[in-house]
């Protein structure tokens, strides 16, 4: 086994223990804040890896780290050795260009692989920045976004808002009329969301796309897969197309809907740091939370702030 297949194996193995799938992160952080509460601490953010998706993600960011060590420091044998030069690398990250949220995710991935908190890493994390995001920048102009072979997917997600492994789990029975109190059809249309952390819920589509959505379960074809009829495969679904910023155009649909169908408080939520001056009604936040399945204000602003700027 060669050097960097030796360093690999190594920090797979200690990322695998924090591996806790099967479990709710939602509720671990929920058992957290109140204990917190109930102590009078501050809440610490929960650790472990609850989903295969985080755990690949971090595989992909550790091998990067090894083939970076491998390449510069001959001398290190195992994960202990290459500790030492992590600083030097999250450096390097940023000398790249690399933005801050980029060198969090790296960081992190080494600070599960170590059992450890970033600063006894010898490390020290800035501030990330919304205007700091580089990932799927400029998405208006994505070729993908606009490529006409997949203009069926990119509405579907624009009209659910839903997550990427959400809209390969959709099915036809997984949309419905909304109806009131008294069992009377709104008007509206509303989605079947099965989430991350085990979150399943009933959300509302983007009025504006009902019609897309009526017409798509008449006349979609279904494929068979884990013993259900699903909408659509994983050839339709590109990873570079921009689902992240088909769900902020959701969220700045829907706030303006709920804005004028009723949701609003007049409770006012005011942005600090960045987005200072920057105001939203609490109401209409909590019901667009509630659609993105989120379940913290903080991060439904980002997708409204994405979408409108």
């Amino acid at each position: 086994m060669s050097r960097k297949s030796k360093l690999q194996h190594q920090f797979i193995n200690e990322l695998k223990k924090e591996c806790k799938f099967g479990e709710s992160k939602h509720k671990a952080k929920q058992e957290a804040r109140n204990e917190a509460a109930k102590n009078h601490e501050k809440f610490k953010q929960v650790k472990g890896i609850y989903s295969h998706r985080c755990f690949n993600d971090y595989k992909k960011s550790i091998n990067t780290y090894v083939n970076w060590v491998c390449k510069n420091h001959s001398e290190v044998k195992n994960m202990e050795q290459a500790r030492r030069y992590i600083p030097e690398y999250v450096d390097e990250l940023r000398d790249k260009g690399l933005s801050e949220w980029t060198v969090h995710s790296y960081a992190y991935a080494l600070r599960s692989a170590y059992h450890c908190e970033i600063g006894e890493m010898g490390v020290e994390l800035k501030t990330r920045s919304r205007a700091d995001v580089i990932r799927n920048r400029d998405a208006q102009d994505s070729a993908l976004r606009n490529d006409e072979r997949y203009e069926k997917v990119v509405t579907l997600a624009k009209a659910t808002g839903a997550r990427r492994m959400e809209l390969l789990r959709l099915r036809r029975e997984d949309f419905r009329e909304r109806t009131d109190c008294n069992g009377n059809k709104t008007g509206e249309m509303e989605v079947f969301k099965r989430g991350k952390n085990g979150i399943e819920r009933w959300c509302l589509v983007d009025p504006q796309y009902n019609d897309f959505i009526r017409e798509l379960i008449a006349t979609a074809p279904t494929y068979s897969f884990s013993g259900e009829d699903r909408l659509l495969r994983k050839a339709d679904l590109p990873n570079k197309l921009p689902i992240h910023d088909c769900r902020s155009d959701y969220a700045c649909s829907l706030y303006d809907y709920y804005m004028e169908h009723g949701k609003a408080t007049g409770e006012i939520y005011s942005c600090r740091k960045d987005l200072k001056g920057i105001h939203y009604d609490k109401g209409v936040l909590a019901a667009v939370s509630w659609d993105l399945q989120h379940s913290r204000d903080s991060i439904v602003i980002d997708y409204l702030w994405k979408g409108r700027e």
